[in-house]
């Protein structure tokens, strides 16, 4: 099947067979699940296939009744149970928006009261300070002519006394020290008064949770159970490079090749269904999460472009620098990994307008490699010279530096159970999944690593024993991955990490 892979696609409702192209089909493969012609069913591909092979005819009577069935269960059953359910999620929908208005206010509201009793406490807190400082001073301001009426008397009297030593008579000198021995001769103490002292709280966090109140989620919504081994959901072999990987939300993928200029969707098995070509070397693709539509990025012509419904190219705007990577946010902005003077990862709206830059630095090159933004918060997450990533929000504010921190080494030449160091963590792609968390597909270690939004490290998913190539998430969290299968040949698995 390995050579199937690469036929092309024949059109809906076309009779002539898409090898032999001057015949007509007129048998069912039913093992290959493709419609043949008489010279098909002598070739490699089919000779082993005799006992699966059915003439059309004879499938029409069945093929009728299955699409009568359709039909039928379409009209009576499936849209009127679907529109039901569009129906009924609008209005809980509806009613969510209410609910949340509600709890917002709610939050806010008792944000205020509590904003309140800190400005009131405070502010007995400073009439105290006032009340405590008139008072202490006061005191003070008694106590300090007191000194100062001694002062006065000592000094006149050491002129006195000096005189008295040199030419006093016996009884002035007998006069005189009776005179020192009714003197108090300790000077009066300042007034010693416990200053009023604030100890700030030192569980500050918890004690203002208690004010504002608790936000109660159901233990089961942000849960989630990950098995010791992600689920294989099939594999096939695709001999052909991939650098990016795309899934679509109907189960197919498409693929590209930074070295060349066509980008491929192929089907959940290989089959290439759909080619797109460009005048220039496409580095990198990107969906946009609301329409499905294909983007990509050209590097030499500096071109961000999107493919049409009719598969041609539109160049949507251009870049200053060169363009290696890019990702189609939710809110329909397109985020570019640019190289030039200075390495940047810049926010456009879809015209190319330029929203916001970050600079990225702190290694050799600064080189963004992937792109991608998580469905939940909003943030956006690169993978730099193959190293580190970056967690930057909405605005590329840096949120976090990930290096590898908690990775346990497995396989060869690290000792297992031992800390990765930087030097061992070679992230190639990233990827968000329904949870928030960064899926890593590290070519370093030929692992695919899970990391939390905030950068913890969760769980190594896989270790391959050969290449790990780029990664692509689809709907469901159903993991497309490149790699070297157990074979020895290429191709690519899919793989389900999380427990139904």
């Amino acid at each position: 099947m390995a050579n199937m892979a690469q036929l092309p696609i024949r059109r809906k409702g076309h009779s002539k067979c898409i090898v032999h192209r001057d015949n007509d089909v007129v048998f069912v493969c039913q093992k290959c699940n493709l419609l043949i012609c008489t010279t098909c069913c002598l070739s490699e591909n089919h000779k082993d296939h005799i006992d699966s092979l059915r003439e059309l005819s004879e499938t029409r009577t069945e093929n009728t009744n299955r699409i009568v069935d359709f039909v039928n269960d379409a009209e009576n059953i499936n849209i009127p149970k679907l529109n039901q359910e569009i129906i009924s999620s609008r209005t809980k929908m509806s009613g969510y928006k209410t609910h949340y208005e509600n709890l917002r206010k709610s939050i806010i509201d008792n944000n205020n009261q509590c904003k309140s009793h800190l400005d009131q406490l405070t502010a007995e807190y400073i009439s105290t300070c006032d009340q405590m400082e008139a008072a202490e001073t006061d005191i003070i301001q008694t106590h300090i002519p007191d000194l100062e009426r001694r002062l006065d008397t000592l000094r006149n009297l050491l002129p006195e006394y000096k005189q008295t030593l040199q030419t006093g008579t016996d009884v002035l000198m007998y006069d005189s020290v009776s005179e020192i021995r009714e003197m108090d001769p300790d000077s009066p103490p300042t007034p010693s008064i416990e200053m009023v002292e604030f100890t700030p709280s030192k569980d500050r966090q918890s004690l203002l949770k208690q004010a504002v109140g608790n936000i109660n989620i159901p233990d089961n919504l942000l849960q989630y159970s990950l098995p010791d081994h992600p689920t294989v959901m099939s594999e096939f072999t695709y001999p052909e490079i991939i650098t990016s990987i795309c899934p679509t939300s109907d189960g197919r993928a498409w693929l590209c090749d930074c070295t060349n200029d066509t980008v491929k969707l192929i089907s959940n098995n290989g089959l290439v269904i759909q080619k797109i070509q460009y005048n220039s070397k496409i580095f990198d693709i990107s969906l946009d999460p609301t329409s499905g539509r294909l983007w990509f990025c050209s590097y030499w012509e500096r071109t961000i472009c999107e493919a049409s419904t009719s598969s041609t190219p539109v160049c949507m705007f251009t870049t200053e620098d060169r363009p290696a990577n890019l990702c189609v946010t939710r809110e329909g902005r397109v985020v570019v990994g640019t190289r030039g003077i200075h390495d940047k990862v810049v926010m456009y709206t879809a015209d190319g307008q330029m929203l916001h830059t970050a600079i990225v630095e702190g290694s050799w090159t600064g080189a963004v490699e992937s792109i991608t933004q998580c469905g939940v918060t909003g943030n956006i997450a690169v993978v730099v010279d193959y190293k580190r990533i970056i967690v930057y929000n909405p605005t590329l504010q840096p949120l976090v530096h990930y290096r590898g921190e908690g990775i346990q080494a497995q396989g060869e030449g690290i000792q297992s159970g031992e800390p990765v160091t930087p030097d061992k963590f070679g992230p190639r792609t990233v990827v968000y999944d329904s949870k928030g968390n960064i899926i890593i597909a590290d070519g370093t270690r030929n692992t695919i690593e899970l990391i939390s939004g905030a950068g913890k490290y969760i769980k190594t998913l896989h270790t391959n024993t050969g290449y790990q190539g780029p990664v692509g998430i689809q709907k469901g969290d159903k993991l497309w991955s490149r790699l070297r299968l157990d074979t020895g040949e290429w191709g690519l698995k899919l793989l389900k990490h999380y427990s139904d």
